[in-house]
């Protein structure tokens, strides 16, 4: 039976721009412990516990903020923060218009030293799962860094909270717009729920998502059933699983969602589409069959979505809604 090539696990350290936090310190190791910092607890006006279980403290109210993710940059400004720096990106995809003024210091995988340090930042908010190497050099700068993730709409809120505490601000109302959404979809469910794959694709490379995966927690919430459950999670990366074809057929998901990392979009969802039509396998499902292939938008499902995560829940709800109609 053809399969899906399924490439090294270097290759999903590649791609898995959303994965979440792991406890780990600012040397690397995987527990939660202090980081080192040049500011004593005591001599410390605020204390802030980040998404990588780091103890970071500030001498003073920290005010010039880079961002280097576009989940932390819409939270700052959500909660009536700005941003002195944020990540490098098409002018198209800045949201708020407002962020458009800020300097661009490149991105998670590929920092502008010389820039953000020209910035003279008090604060780098980052990514726990692509920056956990850079703290050393953003703090030799002499700027603080806070690291932020999420695998959950739970991690969501709580990434919420910690950014309203770094700007002395309440994310009370951000939250519960969260939860208000999660319980009107909830309350709209009426029929049976849909049988699911969400699959992480990349050139070469197709992982399916669990629930323990942002992803799949939003495919839960919005009623669906996630037919990889049960699959044993990548070493490492236990949010997604190598695809077994043997098990998908078995469990027959009445809709594949595609989740595309890297590379050209278009050529990748093509390749996919081919590879779902020729094998005989995939061609057996019911998703197939229908035609019942969904691509999701990369800036509600690729990464973290942050404030958007109404929308990206509102997406997947309408989509399933379709399927079970």
């Amino acid at each position: 039976m053809k399969k899906i090539l399924i490439i090294s696990l270097f290759s999903l350290l590649l791609v898995l721009a959303a994965c979440g936090p792991k406890d780990v310190n600012s040397s690397g190791d995987t527990s939660e412990t202090t980081s080192k910092q040049k500011i004593s607890k005591e001599a410390a006006v605020l204390t802030i516990t980040d998404m990588a279980g780091r103890t970071v403290n500030f001498a003073k109210k920290p005010e010039r903020i880079i961002t280097l993710t576009n989940s932390d940059m819409g939270i700052v400004y959500a909660l009536g923060g700005s941003v002195i720096g944020r990540q490098t990106m098409d002018a198209s995809g800045v949201e708020p218009s407002a962020a458009l003024k800020a300097t661009e210091v490149g991105n998670t995988h590929d920092l502008n030293l010389e820039k953000i340090a020209s910035l003279t930042p008090d604060v780098i908010i980052a990514s726990s799962e692509q920056n956990l190497k850079d703290v050393p050099a953003l703090e030799g700068i002499g700027a603080q860094v806070v690291l932020t993730g999420a695998n959950s709409i739970a991690d969501i809120k709580k990434q919420e909270a910690i950014l309203a505490e770094l700007l002395g601000k309440d994310a009370t109302n951000l939250q519960k717009e969260i939860d208000q959404k999660v319980a009107e979809i909830k309350q709209e469910q009426t029929g049976k729920a849909v049988r699911a794959l969400l699959i992480l694709g990349a050139p070469g490379s197709n992982y399916a998502a669990l629930p323990n995966s942002l992803s799949g927690d939003i495919l839960e919430k919005a009623g669906g059933v996630n037919v990889a459950k049960d699959f044993k999670g990548v070493e490492n990366f236990p949010q997604y699983a190598s695809l077994n074809i043997e098990k998908i057929v078995e469990s027959d998901p009445e809709v594949i969602f595609l989740m595309i990392h890297g590379g050209d979009e278009k050529e990748t969802e093509l390749a996919f589409q081919k590879e779902m039509k020729q094998n005989d396998a995939w061609n057996s499902t019911t998703a197939v069959k229908n035609n019942h292939i969904v691509v999701l938008p990369a800036d509600l499902f690729g990464t973290n979505p942050g404030i958007r995560i109404t929308k990206a829940l509102d997406y997947m709800a309408n989509e399933l809604n379709q399927v079970s109609k």
